[in-house]
């Protein structure tokens, strides 16, 4: 990848932002291109990797369950609004003496005897318990299924990283292979010359050291690529496979403003956070509604066999409203007041995320301005050293440049070319990390729709309808 110091100097200077964001996004392109490896077998492109990462990873699967789970709890807040039938019946012996009631013959006996009772209560106020219960357990369920956006956004930069991770180690170990190519030739050359009598023999020395030296770091970038591989595996849930190649990233935003006021708007973590304050509003209506009378109605049936030691068969059935009302409860104001302090907490928790957020954003876009930066230079370096390499290479060959600086050269591009090729890499990162910080990685790669099985709209369809609007939705079943 090659950078232009017209793009730099755009950054710097904020002017003609549209142009430098189009420069940005073909240097992605670019990026992408420097960093592909060729091949003709199966290639696994970011996309596929990333979705694979969000479907597969358990703990994508434990926040599903999760929404699932608190979806049915709020669904099971319909009992609350539907009449509750119960029936009760027993059988046996009473023994009953109540002369004031019962006749000589009936008194001071044991019968036997039996009785049913069927009833239906239905409360019709409540104080607003029900309703808010409703509301915040909706708030609840929009709170996990942010936690779930959000669990997604993490595990989609994961997979990201391990991709280009390994990516880049594949990169370095190509140039790790080239080095070796070089001081092999550079040897040839040398024992050329050692035979003819043109140099000494340590120099012979000298260049198989220095070979050793280019083997073992490739032995040690040969290492750290398989150690990328095995963490690749344990994010994507499947090993790489075939040639690697990085898109560019369009949509970027054109100043760090722009870029922290997205972050905190779009933020699942902030929503999350913000989910969390309703509840706790909702918390507090519900500890008010207890200072409220609750009126229910009642009707229902008794039939019994010598009930209340009065012989024969008995059937009456009646129809009721009742009211109650608790009108002192010790602690009550105290209840209340830790409502409200818990909705404090809330808040204060939901302004830390908005804080969290924005720091976050605001380093990764000084990352991102200083990866763009070095690798300017880097590229720069990159050309320079390799210049002086093959001048130094021809000098020796002339006789004006000794082997010790000619291998001098060859290390210096050598590091060049690791540096720069971390440095394309890091800035890969920097631009999807960007988009995970304004919480639209997941879906750029197209697994939201895959993955989220609910949408985050609860709370809204709950006030806005009525709390009977979102007893109707369907739960999909986990696959």
């Amino acid at each position: 990848m090659h950078l232009n110091n017209g793009i730099l100097a755009g950054i710097r200077a904020r002017v003609g932002e549209t142009d430098m964001l189009r420069r940005i996004g073909a240097l992605g392109a670019a990026l992408g291109l420097g960093l592909a490896l060729a091949g003709t077998a199966q290639a696994e492109s970011l996309k596929s990797a990333v979705q694979s990462a969000v479907t597969d990873n358990p703990q994508a699967r434990v926040r599903s369950a999760d929404v699932q789970a608190t979806a049915l709890d709020l669904l099971g807040r319909e009992r609350d609004f539907l009449p509750t039938v119960t029936a009760t019946a027993e059988a046996g012996a009473y023994y009953y003496n109540d002369p004031a009631r019962l006749a000589p013959a009936n008194n001071n006996r044991v019968t036997a005897g039996a009785r049913a009772n069927v009833e239906a209560r239905y409360v019709i106020f409540d104080g607003f318990r029900r309703a808010n219960a409703v509301y915040r357990d909706a708030a609840r369920v929009d709170g996990s299924i942010f936690r779930l956006l959000d669990a997604s956004e993490s595990l989609s930069l994961n997979a990201v990283e391990a991709y280009i991770d390994v990516l880049r180690h594949r990169n370095l170990a190509a140039v790790a292979r080239q080095n070796i190519l070089k001081h092999q030739e550079i040897g040839a050359q040398v024992l050329d010359l050692v035979d003819g009598g043109r140099l000494p023999s340590s120099d012979r020395f000298e260049v198989d050291q220095r070979l050793v030296s280019a083997k073992l770091v490739a032995v040690e970038v040969q290492q750290a690529l398989s150690d990328a591989e095995v963490r690749y595996e344990a994010v994507v849930g499947h090993p790489p496979k075939g040639p690697m190649s990085l898109p560019g990233v369009r949509s970027l935003p054109l100043t760090r403003d722009a870029f922290v006021a997205r972050a905190t708007k779009q933020s699942h973590r902030v929503k999350a956070a913000d989910s969390v304050v309703q509840q706790r509003r909702y918390d507090e209506e519900i500890v008010r509604s207890g200072t409220l009378p609750q009126v229910s109605a009642r009707t229902g049936a008794n039939a019994g066999f010598n009930q209340n030691g009065v012989p024969g068969r008995s059937l009456d059935a009646y129809v009721a409203l009742g009211a109650e009302w608790e009108i002192f409860s010790g602690g009550r104001k105290a209840q209340q007041r830790a409502a409200t302090m818990r909705t404090v907490q809330a808040m204060a928790e939901r302004d830390r995320a908005v804080l969290d957020v924005r720091e976050l954003a605001g380093t990764t876009w000084n990352a991102y301005l200083a990866n763009i930066e070095r690798t300017v230079l880097l590229d720069g370096q990159l050309s320079a050293t390799r210049r002086a390499a093959d001048q130094y290479l021809t000098q020796f060959q002339a006789g004006t440049r000794s082997l010790i600086e000619v291998l001098d050269a060859e290390a210096a591009w050598f590091n060049a070319r690791f540096e720069d090729v971390s440095a394309e890499a890091s800035y890969a990162f920097n631009q999807y990390q960007i988009l995970a910080v304004e919480s639209r990685l997941a879906s750029h790669f197209g697994v939201r729709s895959a993955d989220v099985p609910l949408m985050p709209d609860f709370e809204r369809r709950a006030v806005s309808n009525g709390h009977f609007s979102v007893f109707s939705t369907d739960i999909p079943a986990l696959k």
